[in-house]
C-alpha cells in the first residue's frame, strides 16, 4: 500500500474563481477595483493574502500590511459563504483518486487552505470520502512546502 499526497488548489481543483470572489469582496469594501478572474487565476492560488497584496498593489498600498491583516479574515468569510461556487475539480482528477484507492492505496490532500475551509468545500463538492486524510495550513505547528506535514 502506498499513500499519495495530492495538493488541493490548482492541482485537484481549480478554485481560483471563488477565492477571486473572495478577495474581490474585500475590495469592494475598501473602494478599489477587483481582480480579474482570468488574468489573476496563477494568484489566486497562491492564497488570500497574495491575492490582497496583488489588489493593493495596483494602489500602491500592497505593503500596507495592517490592511492585508484587517481585510484577511474578511476574504476568508467570504471565501466560506461561497466556497464552492465556481469551483470544479480537473478533469479526471477524482477519477485518479479513485483509481488508486481501488488499488488499496491511500489517497491524502495537503493544501495551504485553513482545514476547516478545505474540510467544506470537499463536503459541499461531495468528495470527502475519497480521501483518507486532510491537512490544512493550520493542522499542524508548520505548512507546506516544509516537509514535516508529509
Amino acid at each position: 500500500m502506498r499513500t499519495v499526497v495530492f495538493d488541493l488548489d490548482g492541482t485537484l481543483a481549480d478554485t481560483s474563481g471563488d477565492l477571486i470572489a473572495a478577495a474581490n469582496v474585500c475590495f469592494q469594501k475598501i473602494g478599489i477595483e477587483g481582480l480579474d478572474p482570468v488574468r489573476d487565476t496563477a494568484t489566486a492560488v497562491r492564497g488570500g493574502r497574495a491575492m490582497l497584496r496583488l489588489g493593493l498593489s495596483r494602489v500602491g498600498r500592497e505593503h500596507d500590511e495592517a490592511l492585508i491583516d484587517a481585510y484577511y479574515p474578511v476574504l476568508l468569510s467570504a471565501y466560506e459563504t461561497a466556497i464552492d461556487t465556481h469551483t470544479r475539480f480537473f478533469p479526471n482528477a477524482l477519477r485518479a483518486v479513485s483509481d488508486l484507492r481501488s488499488r488499496g492505496d491511500k489517497a491524502v490532500i495537503c493544501t495551504n487552505k485553513p482545514e476547516h475551509l478545505a474540510r467544506i468545500l470537499l463536503t459541499n463538492m461531495g468528495v470527502i470520502d475519497q480521501f483518507d486524510c486532510l491537512i490544512g495550513a493550520d493542522t499542524l505547528p508548520t505548512r507546506k512546502p516544509d516537509p514535516a506535514p508529509y
